[in-house]
């Protein structure tokens, strides 16, 4: 399917012209901390931030995380069939493993090859998420170069109660979730646990690759958590702890056998203890201790794989500190600075004769100050970091290999109201993208990724409209790609530059949200589209309150994307439609259902890889007001 530039255009301009009327309801201006490190309303940063709350991920009755924030602007993903497979996030054209994903402030572990390992995260635990889009690196240090997506979780507030959810839905989907929490004079809590299952589709196209199974992959998902924490005078101190364990089952192009059962199996956990401590009025500081412990397991045929690619055994381990502050110099003057240490750990066991095992170590340390400036009709933001990296290697035959790099990044973004209701901003900031511990491990003459950004953009907000246009380039040097020995170098320079569009609005009763983006990622290095990127998205999303019932439509769609630079594959261009509705039977309960892909829609997020066909999904939510 093509997505014809003249569509694109005009669902720009209908963003622009059509009447902004807004009711008060709508949350269009809420606080957010990810675009400056300093709480801010979202009017008032001058990058381009999104925010999606309880309410939205609700309606919503999104399967994962990617089907969330699809339709978000900036945000793409490729995945590997269903629930629970590899899943990559694109943010801004990035590669997947340029952005950073934080969960209450804590950096989100990343694998040896740097890939995500919460993308699927249980949406029943999410109260909140930002997405910060473009270069980050500044304010959040190593491979936030694409940006940062913040999740923010239940927490315990007002009188402690149960709550809970059941959804039933297409593929055998069945999904529980329960939780109790609250407030009691100064102490807060949330416990939270809940279960997840799907006989699924089988996740390769096999009339594309012959070889795998054709049978459906079945995908599991248990966790656990809870959140305590007690204030004495100004200071609030926390403990965090997330339990998460999962199975699924994937398809393997090249095995053996079309009988080949593969399955994997992930182990989380995270315990955090947090001291919140108001020093002064004007000064408030923050110190987050962390550890958190992943475990794969990779079964071929009810055995740990040792023959196929498959992980074979693989635990990561992360410890990390993150001490900030925030400091009022004046009533137009707000100061930030802080550290940040990091040590992880990856163990990897037992998949091939060549590397039957191996131990990597990675250590970070960021030093950061921001400051935040208003005089009169300008606002200015000036971010600057000094990161300090080691990473190490050691392989089966015990040599350790090692390199440390570092990096200093900066942000510099300056804002203009023109009247009350107009603002223009613009922004540069450089960065960087370490190797990762696998890619240093194959090559230890590696350097880092070197990113620089430039925005321009312009916000309209007149306390019931919102309307944002952004038009971004960045360029990356020294981008780590392999060669044709398959050994990771710095071959590649790449670029994107596009406008991006995104505005809300209710319109004689009906609420809208659209987003649009025009973009090019490009490899210059051989004159080629980035791969799985689009050059144009877009997303329309149309809803309408009746009574006690809600109504909506939302439609996505995407233009062709090109699979991989290793093959000539083109995944078409695809449009989806969903359609949702609710009713409130009572002011405790709510019933929603969801049909989606309510055309039957036939495409790809990866090349062989099936993506799912029409479903229904019903939830009943209780929710104590």
């Amino acid at each position: 399917m093509q997505f014809p530039k003249s569509k694109a255009v005009g669902l720009c301009l209908l963003l622009f012209f059509c009447p902004f009327v807004f009711s008060q309801e709508t949350q269009l201006n809420p606080l957010v901390v990810s675009a400056s490190l300093n709480e801010q309303h979202l009017s008032e940063a001058l990058t381009s931030v999104t925010v999606i709350d309880r309410q939205q991920i609700e309606q919503s009755q999104s399967a994962s995380l990617a089907d969330l924030l699809q339709g978000e602007p900036g945000f793409e993903f490729g995945r590997n069939g269903g629930l629970g497979s590899t899943t990559s996030f694109f943010l801004r054209g990035q590669n997947s493993i340029n952005l950073a994903i934080y969960i209450d402030g804590v950096r989100a572990p990343v694998d040896q090859l740097g890939a995500l390992q919460i993308t699927d995260m249980p949406l029943a635990q999410i109260e909140k998420i930002e997405i910060l889009r473009g270069n980050a690196s500044a304010l959040y240090g190593n491979s936030a170069v694409g940006g940062v997506i913040q999740i923010f979780t239940r927490q315990g507030s007002g009188k402690p109660m149960a709550y809970g959810s059941l959804s039933l839905g297409g593929y055998g989907l069945r999904e529980i979730s329960t939780g109790y929490g609250g407030a009691v004079d100064d102490f807060k809590f949330n416990f939270q646990a809940g279960n997840t299952t799907s006989k699924g589709f089988s996740a390769i196209n096999t009339s594309q690759k012959t070889l795998a199974n054709p049978d459906s992959d079945a995908y599991m998902s248990n966790y656990f958590s809870m959140n305590l924490e007690k204030t004495i005078a100004d200071t609030a101190l926390g403990f965090r702890t997330n339990h998460r364990y999962s199975d699924y089952e994937y398809d393997y192009a090249s095995a053996t056998s079309t009988s080949d059962t593969h399955n994997q199996t992930k182990t989380s956990d995270m315990y955090v203890v947090y001291l919140h401590r108001a020093i002064s009025s004007d000064w408030k500081s923050k110190l987050d201790v962390s550890s958190s412990k992943i475990t794969f397991e990779d079964f071929l045929n009810g055995s740990r794989n040792t023959t196929d690619y498959g992980f074979g055994l693989n635990e990561g381990r992360q410890k990390s500190m993150r001490w900030f502050n925030t400091y009022a110099v004046n009533d137009l003057t707000l100061l930030n600075f802080g550290a940040d240490y990091s040590e992880d750990e990856l163990i990897f066991t037992g998949t091939s004769t060549n590397l039957d095992s191996y131990a990597m170590k990675r250590f970070a340390r960021g030093y950061f100050v921001g400051v935040n400036r208003s005089l009169d009709r300008w606002s200015l933001q000036a971010n600057l970091r000094h990161d300090i990296m080691d990473i190490a290697n050691t392989d089966a035959s015990s040599v350790l290999t090692s390199i440390a790099p570092t990096a200093t990044s900066g942000l510099l973004g300056v804002g203009y109201a023109i009247t009350a209701e107009w603002k223009l901003s613009t922004s540069i900031s450089n960065g960087f993208s370490a190797p990762t511990a696998y890619d240093m491990s194959q090559n230890i003459k590696l350097s880092s990724e070197r990113f620089l950004s430039k925005e321009l953009g312009v916000n309209y907000l007149n306390g019931n409209q919102l309307f944002r246009m952004v038009l971004f380039d960045m360029t990356t040097q020294n981008s780590i790609d392999y060669d044709d020995n398959n050994i990771p170098s710095n071959l590649i320079t790449s670029q994107n530059k596009g406008l991006e569009t995104t505005g809300q609005t209710l319109w004689d009763s009906y609420r809208i949200r659209a987003s649009l983006v025009v973009q090019n990622p490009t490899n210059l290095t051989y004159d080629e589209a980035l791969a799985r990127r689009a050059k144009r998205y877009a997303s329309l999303d149309v809803s309408r309150a009746i009574e006690q019932y809600d109504i909506g439509a939302k439609i996505y769609a995407s233009s062709e994307r090109k699979d991989s630079h290793y093959n000539s594959n083109e995944l078409a261009g695809y449009a989806l439609l969903s359609i949702y509705a609710s009713k409130q039977i009572d002011k405790d309960w709510t019933a929603r259902v969801k049909l989606e892909n309510a055309l039957d829609k036939d495409y790809q997020l990866a090349y062989g890889y099936n993506t799912p066909g029409r479903t229904v999904t019903a939830t009943l939510v209780y929710q104590p007001h």
